[in-house]
This record gives structure tokens, sequence and C-alpha cells, in this order.
């Protein structure tokens, strides 16, 4: 799967809401990979550790994939992980994880009425990310390390620049100048050492 670009969240967007006295309290934050996601459910589950449950759901790029995860957490199968994960998918989020922590207020809500509370949640956290302008799109770009001798490093600096290749650092040695740079295709010129593919 080829993806050029995707929209996803900038920092972590915390709603509540009430629902037949149950506490719903969703969070959404932004996640680099499959790791990164894990480490945030462990954070809010433990941050929530009283509740009487933390529902995660994510979705990330990993190896130009989309991977994807839910859990009902303890919750009758398939009445929260799944209709969050289905609220993320319809928002076209990538790179974000949630979790939905439940304060159980003493009436049962029933299948239909779970998946719904699931959900609402979600979306309301994704509809704060919107008001607070924290939905962003990402597009592919290039990380690369160059490796240029000085004999050629004015010409090369002026044709990086006039290329609209944005720098991020540079180093020098006596005889070379390292740089690295992104871009948003791979220079193809022999001074490239490596080459990373990110999303900006």
């Amino acid at each position: 799967m080829d993806i050029e670009r995707f929209k996803t969240v900038k920092g972590v967007i915390e709603t509540k809401i009430n629902i037949e006295r149950s506490i719903f309290i969703a969070t959404l934050s932004y996640v680099e990979d499959e790791r990164k996601a894990k480490e945030f459910i462990s954070e809010i589950s433990k941050r929530y550790k009283d509740a009487t449950h933390n529902c995660p759901a994510y979705r990330v790029i990993e190896n130009g994939n989309i991977l994807e995860f839910s859990s009902d957490a303890g919750e009758p199968s398939g009445t929260a992980g799944l209709p969050m994960l289905n609220t993320l998918r319809k928002n076209e989020l990538l790179n974000v994880a949630v979790v939905v922590t439940r304060y159980f207020g003493g009436v049962k809500l029933g299948v239909r009425g779970l998946i719904d509370a699931y959900s609402q949640a979600v979306q309301e956290v994704i509809d704060k990310a919107v008001d607070m302008k924290s939905i962003v799109v990402k597009k592919r770009a290039y990380k690369q390390k160059l490796k240029i001798d000085f004999s050629s490093y004015g010409k090369k600096m002026q044709q990086l620049i006039y290329m609209g290749v944005t720098i991020l650092d540079i180093s020098y040695t006596e005889a070379y100048a390292y740089l690295e740079v992104i871009y948003d295709k791979p220079l193809d010129i022999s001074e490239v050492e490596s080459t990373e593919e990110v999303y900006i």
C-alpha cells in the first residue's frame, strides 16, 4: 500500500461525557508507530487504573501498511473496541490511538447502548480535535544524509536551496560537509549516504 499523505492529530486531546450516570473519558493521541500506541494505552490505563474499563483502539502505519487494533477490555464482545476503531476509520485518521475510560454509574446500557456510547465518546474527542484545529495532514518526505566534498560544496548547496530542500543539520570535517536534509522525493545524487522515509 502506498500512503502518500494522511490525516492525524497533534498532541493529546481528552473529553468526558456522562451517559446514564456512567462517565466516559476519551483520550486521543498522535502516535508514531505501534510501539508508541501501546505505550500510550499503558500510560492511560495506569492513569485511570481505578476505572471499570479502559478500552483501546489504534490505527498506525507500519512498513507502508495500515495496522489496526482494538479491544473490548472486559466489556461484552464487540461493544467497545470495534465501534471505537470504526469511528477512527470513518474519520480517516491514521497514526492515532484512543482509550475510552469508563466509570460504571450503576445503569446497564445493553449491547446497543454500549456500542453507541463508545462510538460517541470517540466521535466527541475527534470533534474537539477539529474545534481545536488539532487535525493535521502529514505527507510523505525523505530524510537523507549527504556527504559533500568541499570542492563542490558551494555548487551543491546552491542546487539544494534552489530545489527547496530543507536542511536540518550541517557538520564539517577537514574535507567534507555532512548534511541532513528533508525533501518530498528522494534526491538521486552520488552524495547520498542514507535515505529514510518519514511523514511531516
